[in-house]
């Protein structure tokens, strides 16, 4: 098998962006793809800004940074993107429809060789692989936010993808200095969005019942777990409407305890555009330094 070398990225969102940036610090050339020039060009604009800082404070050379962000073209154009690329990473929207729509276009589009990834967190390859006509070339690489921080990337066996594949995700993971941890098997949540998703029922179900508040749940759960942030503060930075999309689509599925609670109290704070610290106010309001919490929608 020859070596891939060419890898293309579609969604120019923060997870796609950042993949792609990732992927092209350590000499990967990337094509980013997405529907929109505004889109690309915000894409491009953050990356940029995420590697001057690393220049200021001394940890990237700046000739390094303007080689990264070069490695990087984009494009509308997924049909001449998809013409040489060897591998594909996967970042649009978190809904179904789109993503089968968008593996059965690439199937088309791309070399018999190439292999397929989606980055969803919540959405198992075996739900998008057969809208394909190469299944055992699919799988999942879940990356991190901020995927440019975050050193780990999930790797997801579908019931059809082939050693080879996962060798080669495996591959790719490495090569872009992201650790890769391998799931054999499909499962809700994968490995750390199941043991994180255990524990934030719990504190969505205290907050719900009146046993704790937002802000001594989080307190609790940073000073007694060491986590960096709590339950509510990490909902806040990936997104309440992100969140309220992953545990609705859980609990029709799985059914497990909590989910109702979770769901009712995030559908609430998102009807009201509190949507974490994209919007400036989730559980928290941003515009106070530190963070202020707020008082529930009724």
């Amino acid at each position: 098998m020859s070596v891939d070398r060419q890898l293309l990225v579609v969604g120019a969102g923060t997870m796609g962006a950042q993949i792609a940036q990732q992927a092209a610090l350590h000499a990967v050339d990337v094509t980013l793809v997405d529907v929109g020039e505004q889109q690309l060009r915000r894409a491009v604009d953050g990356n940029r800004t995420q590697l001057e800082r690393r220049v200021q404070r001394g940890k990237l050379d700046e000739g390094d940074a303007r080689d990264a962000l070069a490695r990087v073209a984009t494009s509308t154009d997924l049909a001449a993107a998809a013409r040489n690329a060897d591998w594909v990473i996967e970042a649009i929207v978190e809904a179904e429809e789109p993503k089968r729509a968008l593996f059965a276009e690439l199937d088309r589009l791309l070399p018999e060789h190439a292999g397929m990834a989606t980055n969803s967190s919540n959405i198992v390859v075996s739900r998008l692989a057969d809208a394909t006509n190469r299944p055992d070339r699919c799988c999942n690489m879940h990356f991190f936010h901020p995927v440019l921080v975050m050193n780990v990337c999930e790797i997801v066996r579908g019931p059809q993808t082939s050693d080879a594949t996962m060798e080669r995700a495996i591959a790719w993971s490495r090569r872009m200095e992201r650790t890769p941890v391998v799931v054999e098997r499909e499962i809700d949540g994968f490995i750390v969005n199941r043991v994180l998703g255990a524990a934030s029922r719990e504190a969505f179900m205290l907050l719900a019942e009146g046993i704790a508040t937002v802000e001594d749940i989080d307190i609790a759960t940073r000073a007694g777990l060491n986590w960096p942030m709590g339950p509510f503060q990490l909902a806040d930075f990936s997104g309440l409407d992100t969140v309220l999309g992953v545990r609705r689509d859980r609990m029709l599925r799985e059914h497990e305890p909590g989910d109702e609670a979770t769901v009712a109290i995030l559908e609430r704070l998102v009807a009201e555009g509190r949507l974490g610290r994209k919007s400036g106010r989730g559980f928290y309001d941003y515009s106070t330094d530190p963070p202020r919490p707020l008082p529930l929608p009724g």
